[in-house]
């Protein structure tokens, strides 16, 4: 317990400690080229803010060939952009379930937009900024869509999915030692009150390993049903070598 205190006074610490000043500088995550309704080549990219202790706030804009701002879509915690074609691009909203579709009809001729070079990111301020919005029509994806859209966010969440994945492996063999010390016969209430010393600072040590993955999960990106996936996953890994060991186990004692 003493543990979970102290994460959460680093956090206390690191809200309370933190501002403007210290927040880092916009920049771009992704650029994929797409044709626009003119014919010529423009680019859709990803923006990032600065999130400070959770995810970077996002936004996708869409740029012509000059480099000049044609849509800029709300601010949200997760999306994916994934480019197959010229013409064919998936823009996915994951924290409000929504794909977002260009509509040409509501561009805009706005400013030039820095470009992907470091020392040209100071110019991305104003563009980050803002909750206004244009160019952009929301809809609910289809269920190929939707598969299509956690394909891209995964392959691009590898290290935090493997993270997460390692934890849920963590806590079920965590749990698997709670049901050993539970087995175990106890006559005195010594032996009683130090099982059960052990086991409250196991589930507590589980807990505070789910709450770490939680939060660098949703620091990465990912979002909860994901997160959620990858942490079971990990822990049906352990379960699933677990009854495979023990078959092995029973079939060497019938030989």
């Amino acid at each position: 317990m003493m543990q979970i205190a102290a994460f959460f006074l680093v956090l206390i610490i690191a809200v309370t400690g933190s501002s403007p000043a210290s927040a880092h500088r916009p920049y771009f995550t992704q650029v994929e080229k797409i044709q626009l309704p003119s014919g010529e080549m423009g680019e859709a990219r990803l923006l990032n803010g600065d999130g400070i202790l959770g995810p970077d706030p996002v936004r996708v804009i869409i740029v012509d060939a000059h480099g000049r701002l044609l849509a800029r879509s709300h601010k949200t915690r997760s999306m994916v952009l994934s480019c197959w074609e010229v013409r064919r691009c998936l823009i996915f909203d994951f924290s409000a379930g929504k794909i977002l579709d260009p509509t040409p009809s509501s561009f805009r001729s706005g400013p030039i937009v820095p470009g992907l070079s470091d020392h040209e990111r100071d110019g991305l301020w104003e563009l980050e900024n803002g909750l206004e919005n244009w160019g952009f029509s929301r809809r609910d994806p289809s269920f190929r869509e939707k598969l299509l859209g956690y394909q891209a966010m995964l392959s691009d969440k590898i290290p935090e999915v493997v993270f997460s994945v390692v934890i849920g492996a963590l806590c079920a063999l965590l749990g698997a030692g709670v049901i050993v010390i539970k087995r175990q016969p106890r006559r005195r209430y010594f032996e009683t009150f130090m099982a059960a010393l052990a086991i409250f600072l196991i589930l507590g040590m589980g807990l505070f390993l789910i709450l770490v993955s939680g939060f660098f999960g949703l620091l990465g990106g990912l979002t909860l049903a994901p997160w959620l996936i990858s942490v079971c996953l990990g822990g049906g890994l352990v379960f699933g070598g677990t009854l495979i060991r023990k078959w092995i186990r029973t079939q060497t004692s019938f030989q």
